[in-house]
């Protein structure tokens, strides 16, 4: 329930609107105000699971960290600053327990959640744009390397933003105005989900184009990059997946999102998994060829001199 109410926030950047939208989709107690956490959540929000994946999260920030800047691919910066957001979302989940009528803490809690994953996913478009400029040639893409994640972050933005209109919809008074909103988010949803399943469809195509040409992938020095991508990708997927099923089950009247556990499981983990092998396999010592590969099918996205270094 907190994922479209947080769109309705954040684009109407008013109290009043996170008022109407959480009044219109809950019933007050007859002897006191519910608080502002009781009127956007189905349950008590865990605190002890909130600060399990807060120091998961971190410990994920520190090692990639770590990992990046030992080898210096500063180029993947966005994946330890999103797994640090991450963190801080979770840990203002259990201030947000401690003070349940801070709008802010409210606001910041759940919009750090929403939005870290994006960071997430723009790593591994990055990350592929950079294996076929070092490691194949381009012909085994479907899409300029160097352009890869600019459409797809582009993608992503614009389900951001249908999403963001459909959620100033919600809480209308007006019955027919409000399903319009939910039927605007749940599209939303769907093209954010079908904007990454494209993605993964792409690097499978250039998977299937080396093998048609007698590469072996998984066998070369840079395949433990490909399995990487087809790894973290699917977890990402199963995240977009659960949001979208979450949303059309009837924004926080379905049986996904009264349950906090579905939460952690299908949102929290699997992004959680997803950056995690990242920690232990950091790319940057993949990324080199290991077959001869024309001088004019490379790209300057790295000086020479530090192109494969690992």
């Amino acid at each position: 329930m907190e994922y479209p109410r947080l769109l309705c926030l954040v684009f109407l950047i008013s109290a009043a609107a996170a008022q109407a939208t959480s009044t219109a989709t809950s019933t007050p107690s007859a002897t006191s105000s519910p608080t502002l956490v009781q009127q956007g959540y189905s349950y008590n929000p865990s605190t002890a699971a909130a600060g399990i994946f807060a120091v998961l999260y971190a410990i994920a920030s520190v090692v990639i960290f770590f990992r990046l800047s030992a080898n210096r691919t500063w180029w993947g910066l966005c994946l330890p600053i999103g797994a640090a957001v991450m963190s801080a979302g979770f840990a203002l989940r259990i201030a947000m327990t401690i003070y349940p009528n801070s709008l802010p803490i409210y606001l910041c809690s759940a919009l750090f959640i929403l939005l870290a994953p994006a960071a997430f996913l723009a790593f591994d478009y990055i990350l592929y744009g950079r294996f076929v400029v070092n490691c194949i040639q381009r012909r085994h893409s479907l899409i300029r390397p160097e352009r890869t994640a600019r459409y797809f972050v582009v993608s992503d933005i614009t389900s951001f933003l249908v999403l963001g209109t459909g959620g100033s919809l919600l809480g209308s008074t007006d019955p027919n105005t409000d399903k319009i909103g939910i039927y605007i988010v749940i599209g939303g949803l769907a093209l954010q989900t079908l904007s990454f399943g494209l993605y993964i469809l792409l690097v499978y195509y250039a998977y299937r184009s080396l093998k048609r040409n007698g590469i072996k992938p998984f066998e070369q020095p840079w395949g433990k990059i490909m399995k990487l991508l087809f790894f973290s990708s699917a977890f990402f997927l199963l995240r977009c997946i659960y949001r979208t099923i979450e949303v059309a089950q009837g924004l926080g009247n379905g049986y996904l999102a009264d349950h906090e556990a579905f939460f952690y499981v299908f949102d929290s983990l699997p992004l959680l998994i997803g950056i995690s092998t990242y920690a232990v396999y950091w790319p940057s010592r993949y990324l080199r060829p290991s077959f001869n590969t024309p001088s004019d099918e490379m790209s300057a996205i790295d000086p020479p001199e530090t192109r494969y270094q690992a």
